[in-house]
C-alpha cells in the first residue's frame, strides 16, 4: 500500500483516520479536511504553471503511473528541469515531485516544492517543511542525489500591473537547514505511518483528536468518537483544561463544574448551556436598534479570489466582489431588493458599484453580518475604483454589523456557542431555510461563479447557475430583514 505526501499530512493530523480511507474507504467521511487538502492541491496546480516559467527548457511528466517513473528515470540521464518527476520506493512511498533542477556547480538535483500560500506554514494543517521533507526522503530514497530544498510561495506584496511578473510574484526560499531539523523527525514518522498501514485491524474507539479543540478534528473524529456530543466541552476550552475535563470523563457542556477555571467569556456559554434558556438583554436591544436610521439597507457580498492575482491592481488571493444582495426596508415595513451578478471578470466590480450607487441612498443604515468582512472589501474597491472612494467610505461609516448582538444581548443554547447567521436563522427562523437551495453556502457560490466566467458551460447551464446564485444571495439579505424584524 501505498504512501503519498497527501496521506502523510493526513497522518500527522490523525493516523486512525488515514487508517480508515486506506483499508475501509467504504467507512471513511470525506469532510473539511479533505474539502480542505482538495483546495491546496487545485491552487497548487494553479501556482505550478507560473512557477515553471521560472525555470527555461523544464520538461512536464504527465502520463499513467508506470509512464510518468520511467519518463522520470530517462529525464534524470540529463539534466533539464523536470516538472512533477515521479518516483515509488520499494516500502511503498510515493511522491510526484513539483520540481527537479540540476545543479551543474554541485552535480546534484535541487528539489523545490511549491506552495500556493503567502508564507511558509508549519500549523497542523499544513506544515510545509515537513511536506518538502518527505518529498525530499522520497526523491533521495528512490536513488536520486538531492542537493538544496527549496520551498516557492508567494510574495504577499506583489499586486498585478499588467502581465504576471513571476520573478515579482513568487519568492524562492532554501529551506535545506530547517529541513535538516527535522528530519529524522519526519523520517520516524514515516516509518510509523507505513507500519500503521500494514496493519489489518486497529481499534475504532477513540482517536487523537478527542484531545484537539473541535477546529482540529479529523474528518472521522465521530466514527471514533460517538460519544462526544455535536456541542461539546471542545467548544468551550482546549489544551490541558480540555485533558482535565475528559479526564473525569465529562463531554457535555452542562457537567462543567461551576467552580472549573473558565474566563467570563466561556463561563457564559457554560451558564446557557446549564439553564437551556436564552439569555436576551432587551434594553440593550432596543437601545441599539433606536440608533438606526430609515431606510434600513441589508447588504450582503459574494467573493472570489485566487492565488495568482486575475486582474490589475489585485494582490494574491484578494477578493474580487462579484454579486451584492440589497434589502431596502422603509419604516413603514415597505420591502424592495436589488441585486447585482457578474456574468463575466472583466469589469465585474465596476459594474456591481455602478448599480449599488443607484439603490444606496445618502441617508440610512447600512446592516451586514460580520462587519470587517464588507468594509474591507470596500476599501479594497475604493483603491481600484477611486472614483467610487467617497461613496463607499460613506457606506462605511453607516454600517452596522447585525452580528454583534447576537454575540453580546441575544444568546441561545441552540446556537452552540456560535453567532454565525447559519446557526442563528435556524432558531429563529426555521421556515428560512439554506437546505432547500442548490447553492448553500460562500465556497459553493464563488466555486459555482468560477465555474460559469471560466467556460464550457452550455447556455441552459449558465442561466441555471446564475439563478441559484442569485437565490443563495437573496436569501443571505433577507435573513438578516427577517431577523431585524424578530428582535425589533
Amino acid at each position: 500500500m501505498t504512501l503519498t505526501k497527501t496521506d502523510f499530512k493526513e497522518y500527522l493530523l490523525c493516523s486512525k483516520c488515514l487508517w480508515l480511507k486506506k483499508k475501509r474507504p467504504e467507512e471513511y467521511t470525506a469532510g473539511e479536511f479533505s474539502l480542505f487538502l482538495q483546495k491546496l492541491i487545485k491552487d497548487g496546480y494553479e501556482v505550478e504553471e507560473y512557477v515553471q516559467k521560472l525555470f527555461p527548457g523544464g520538461v512536464f511528466v504527465s502520463g499513467n503511473k508506470e509512464t510518468l517513473m520511467s519518463r522520470t528515470k530517462e529525464l534524470l540521464q540529463d539534466t533539464k528541469p523536470i516538472f512533477q518527476a515521479t518516483f515509488e520506493t520499494s516500502e511503498g512511498l510515493f511522491a510526484k515531485i513539483d520540481i527537479l533542477n540540476f545543479n551543474i556547480e554541485t552535480g546534484k538535483w535541487d528539489l523545490y516544492e511549491v506552495k500556493a500560500s503567502s508564507e511558509i506554514k508549519t500549523d497542523l494543517k499544513h506544515n510545509h517543511i515537513k511536506d518538502v521533507g518527505f518529498q525530499t526522503i522520497v526523491a533521495e530514497r528512490a536513488g536520486v542525489n538531492v542537493g538544496q530544498s527549496y520551498l516557492i510561495y508567494i510574495n504577499k506584496e506583489y499586486r498585478r500591473s499588467g502581465e504576471v511578473d513571476i520573478d515579482e510574484l513568487f519568492i524562492v526560499e532554501d529551506v535545506t537547514e530547517r529541513l535538516q531539523e527535522e528530519k529524522e523527525e519526519v523520517k520516524n514518522e514515516i516509518v510509523n505511518a507505513l507500519a500503521l498501514l500494514k496493519e489489518e485491524n486497529i481499534s475504532l474507539s477513540e482517536c487523537s483528536c478527542l484531545y484537539k479543540s473541535h477546529g482540529q478534528r479529523c474528518d472521522c473524529f465521530f466514527k471514533f468518537n460517538p460519544q462526544v456530543p455535536e456541542y461539546s466541552v471542545h467548544h468551550i476550552v482546549q489544551g490541558n483544561k480540555l485533558r482535565l475535563l475528559l479526564d473525569q470523563d465529562i463531554l457535555e457542556i452542562a457537567d462543567i463544574p461551576e467552580d472549573f477555571d473558565l474566563t467570563d467569556i466561556q463561563r457564559d456559554k457554560v451558564h446557557l448551556q446549564k439553564t437551556g434558556r436564552a439569555m436576551i438583554n432587551t434594553d440593550a436591544i432596543s437601545e441599539t436598534l433606536s440608533r438606526l436610521v430609515f431606510p434600513i439597507y441589508f447588504l450582503d457580498y459574494e467573493t472570489y479570489g485566487t492565488p495568482i492575482p486575475l486582474l490589475d491592481g489585485y494582490k494574491t488571493n484578494q477578493q474580487i466582489v462579484f454579486q451584492v444582495s440589497v434589502h431596502k426596508l422603509q419604516k413603514d415595513g415597505t420591502l424592495e431588493h436589488f441585486e447585482y451578478l457578474a456574468g463575466e471578470l472583466q469589469g465585474a466590480t465596476k459594474g456591481l458599484l455602478e448599480m449599488l450607487k443607484t439603490c444606496v441612498g445618502p441617508v440610512g443604515s447600512i446592516l451586514v453580518w460580520y462587519e470587517s468582512f464588507e468594509k474591507g472589501r470596500n476599501m479594497e474597491l475604493a483603491e481600484l475604483h477611486p472614483e467610487y472612494r467617497e461613496f463607499l467610505e460613506d457606506i462605511n461609516k453607516r454600517i452596522f454589523d447585525l452580528m454583534k448582538i447576537f454575540k453580546d444581548d441575544y444568546q441561545h443554547p441552540d446556537f452552540y456557542g456560535s453567532a454565525s447567521i447559519k446557526k442563528v436563522l435556524p432558531v429563529l427562523l426555521p421556515e428560512l431555510s439554506y437546505k432547500s437551495l442548490d447553492i448553500q453556502n460562500g465556497t459553493m457560490a464563488l466555486s459555482e461563479w468560477e465555474n460559469m466566467i471560466r467556460g464550457g458551460m452550455s447556455d441552459f447551464e449558465i442561466q441555471k447557475t446564475k439563478e441559484n446564485l442569485l437565490k443563495y444571495c437573496a436569501l443571505d439579505t433577507m435573513a438578516m430583514v427577517e431577523i431585524f424584524k424578530a428582535i425589533s
